[in-house]
């Protein structure tokens, strides 16, 4: 059983878990169930199963998740459809958008800062794989914390308490415990790459890299990447000047810093002014720093992700601004 109080100084009166229904929400719903019932402060538990609308018995099976769970303590079940057109291209990757879209919304309706993912180990490992076949860098090869904010929201935390765990572990616990669960036939489907990536597995496992090892190499990119974090907010702290939709960083800093450490100041800075998402692409952000900083007498005005770049010269500063 998982020990959940380190994961808070105080218990919240209430938290959310993403109910998907498969072996490794069931488990984490179930674990978190037993554990908070045993404690003296009891959260109420909401758990949250949206329903996509994407196949056909996807409406039953939200309901019968709730029938499953109805007598567990502190539980209470809820279902969030999808409504409207769905889309026709990126399916997974938009049905995962709409799907955390959903639950922040249902969070926040209800002042709820904690959501609970059933991400584990195997999740960990296939997650490394998608990045490094998409090319990213250090951030997205460092893969899921055990604890993350919600991108645009610093209040509200993203909960990923089994990332030791292997599915393998989780299907054992829904055996040892009678927990029924159920199987998504989408999750065979190979139409989508991290299916074809979860399948090559045993593959690369043959080659010496394991899931183990693949997720220990996302840990220490992790750790990493909150290192050089470390020092970019040095540099945000004495030379960056926020305003309401724009923002001026101090050249002579950014000049003397690591590109890296330059790059992830202006990151952090587009994601203060509100930049949708993850911001822009970093390798167009590498290039349109690459460009401005190459010959800083020079250095044109340019605009990207909805935000103008451009050089101060009397007062030294890049400054940023939203788009009109």
């Amino acid at each position: 059983m998982e020990d959940f109080s380190r994961l808070f100084k105080k218990t919240p009166a209430a938290i959310a878990v993403a109910v998907s229904g498969g072996p490794d929400s069931m488990a984490l719903l179930h674990m978190l169930s037993i554990y908070f019932a045993a404690q003296k402060k009891k959260p109420q538990i909401h758990a949250l199963t949206v329903d996509h609308g994407l196949r056909p018995e996807s409406a039953a099976e939200a309901r019968q998740v709730g029938a499953w769970v109805a007598d567990w303590p502190l539980i209470t079940h809820h279902i969030l459809p999808w409504k409207g057109r769905k889309p026709g291209s990126a399916i997974q990757e938009r049905a995962r958008a709409k799907r955390y879209e959903l639950m922040a919304a249902y969070c926040a309706g209800l002042g709820i800062r904690h959501l609970f993912l059933a991400h584990h180990r195997t999740d960990q490992a296939e997650t490394f794989l998608f990045r490094l076949a998409k090319g990213s860098g250090l951030d997205g090869l460092g893969g899921m914390a055990t604890q993350a904010p919600y991108p645009g929201d610093a209040g509200f935390s993203l909960m990923r308490p089994l990332l030791a765990r292997s599915k393998a572990d989780l299907e054992a616990y829904c055996a040892a415990h009678d927990i029924p669960f159920i199987r998504d036939s989408s999750n065979q489907n190979r139409d989508y790459a991290r299916v074809r990536l979860r399948q090559s597995l045993p593959v690369l496992e043959a080659e010496g890299l394991s899931e183990k090892r693949l997720a220990a190499t996302a840990a220490r990119l992790q750790r990493a990447r909150q290192a050089l974090d470390f020092y970019a907010a040095k540099i945000r702290r004495t030379a960056v000047t926020m305003g309401r939709d724009r923002a001026a960083i101090r050249l002579s800093s950014l000049r003397a810093a690591p590109e890296d450490i330059r790059l992830r100041v202006v990151r952090q800075v587009l994601a203060d002014l509100g930049a949708d998402g993850y911001g822009p692409r970093l390798e167009r952000l590498e290039t349109l720093l690459g460009e401005m900083f190459a010959d800083i007498a020079q250095a044109k005005t340019f605009t990207l992700g909805g935000f103008v770049f451009s050089i101060n010269r009397k007062d030294g500063a890049l400054l940023i601004r939203r788009e009109m």
